[in-house]
């Protein structure tokens, strides 16, 4: 048996029933808030990005396809034969690319036409995105805040219009309210009537002020399109990580050079560098948490050296080498650490399910897009976070143990704790 392991076995429990228990406990309880603070801080940062991220998701899906002309010209420019492209992409072999068809969740019709909507002589400039019958509803309905999403008829298009809580408060209009969409085009101005059916806040206020949902056989016909000319297609990809894959394989391997595909994430890039940048404050605050845990164990283990200075000097004595010594006072130190790990993570785990079942910590949805602080359970990052507090703390116990070797034991042998 290990005579180090043997002895710290042996002399832990001294520990306890000495005056330096309350500093053991102190340390204990450090470790333990050090922990929990990191996991609730790592949950909530991935948390945030993911809710945000998926909010611009669930809005515009993961991939655009759109004619090459469109970002060039002031007028709407029509993407062509869409339901052709839409079948190339359903029926594409992915295989080369690792992937199969279920990797593609939905593909839709879009059509995006800026306009000035009037209610009582108040004007608000917004775009309306036109969706078919076939749109899935299901993402929006989380965000309706009173009246409902609208429902569109095989045979004749809506009138309806699914407007956000901004535009709604800036043209004094509530849900049934009708108001009039004014529209330019080819020098000559449109109107059309619409009806307020239902209003929503997705809490992405550069988005939610600027769009509108409405039929998009509604703008087909503003616009003298055919059912097959709308302004692109959105792509829903079921995992995130296959998006920029898919993207390039379309571009690349099925679209013709007149038709450009790009993901949302370059499409709109300021919102997702935006939350890029939260990566490095949480890695700084994880480090600074990390760092004061550190110091904190490194003291006491100091401490524990200190109070056993008188046994070093007899295990000196006896011929017991300083490795061995030292690797004494590391299982102290990884003993405690275990310990305020295990409660660690059980305060952590409890805050965070708190957090995520009855959500008590608010936030301005103006300000962060979130109207609460969000949790994401990760197990995989629980598991790293644990793993790298667990080693980083241990090899820094290196530190503190040198100091055995400084003591001489003549001196040792004087000293009483």
């Amino acid at each position: 048996m290990d005579i180090s392991k043997y002895i710290a076995q042996k002399t832990f429990t001294a520990f306890n029933k000495s005056l330096i228990r309350n500093i053991i406990r102190i340390s204990i309880i450090n470790i333990a808030l050090s922990l929990a603070v990191m996991i609730v801080a790592a949950a909530t940062f991935e948390g945030f990005q993911k809710q945000i991220a998926q909010k611009v998701f669930g809005f515009w899906g993961h991939i655009h396809i759109t004619n090459i002309q469109v970002n060039r010209s002031i007028e709407p420019i029509p993407l062509e034969d869409a339901s052709k492209y839409q079948k190339m992409i359903q029926d594409a072999d992915f295989s080369s690319i690792g992937l199969d068809k279920s990797s593609i969740r939905d593909i839709e019709k879009f059509v995006i036409l800026p306009g000035l909507v009037d209610h009582n002589n108040l004007f608000q400039g917004m775009f309306l995105k036109g969706v078919d019958r076939h749109f899935d509803w299901q993402y929006m309905e989380q965000f309706i805040k009173s009246g409902s999403i609208p429902h569109y008829e095989d045979s004749v298009f809506s009138r309806s219009i699914l407007l956000s809580e901004q535009s709604a408060k800036k043209l004094d209009i509530t849900t049934g309210g009708s108001l009039i969409a004014h529209f330019i085009i080819n020098g000559n101005q449109i109107k059309r009537k619409l009806k307020v059916c239902g209003i929503y806040r997705t809490g992405l206020e550069e988005y939610d002020q600027k769009f509108a949902l409405v039929d998009m056989r509604l703008l087909q016909g503003v616009l003298q399109w055919t059912p097959e000319q709308v302004t692109g297609l959105e792509l829903f990809s079921n995992r995130l990580s296959d998006v920029e894959k898919i993207n390039e394989f379309i571009y690349n391997e099925i679209l013709p050079t007149e038709i450009y595909s790009e993901t949302i994430r370059s499409k709109y890039p300021n919102i997702f560098e935006w939350l890029s940048l939260q990566d490095i404050n949480k890695r700084f605050i994880l480090g600074l948490i990390l760092l004061v845990c550190i110091i904190n164990m490194a003291t006491t283990l100091l401490i524990l050296i200190l109070e056993r200075t008188h046994m070093i000097g007899i295990l000196s004595t006896l011929g017991l080498g300083q490795w061995n010594q030292r690797k004494i006072f590391i299982r102290y130190g990884v003993k405690l650490l275990v310990k305020g790990m295990l409660y660690g993570n059980i305060i952590g785990l409890g805050l965070c399910f708190i957090q995520w079942k009855w959500k008590f910590i608010k936030l301005s949805e103006a300000d962060y897009y979130l109207d609460h602080a969000p949790i994401s359970f990760n197990p995989t990052l629980l598991i790293f976070l644990n793993l790298v507090f667990f080693i980083t703390i241990t090899i820094s116990l290196l530190v503190p143990s040198y100091f055995v070797s400084k003591i001489r034991p003549v001196n040792a042998l004087k000293f009483r704790a």
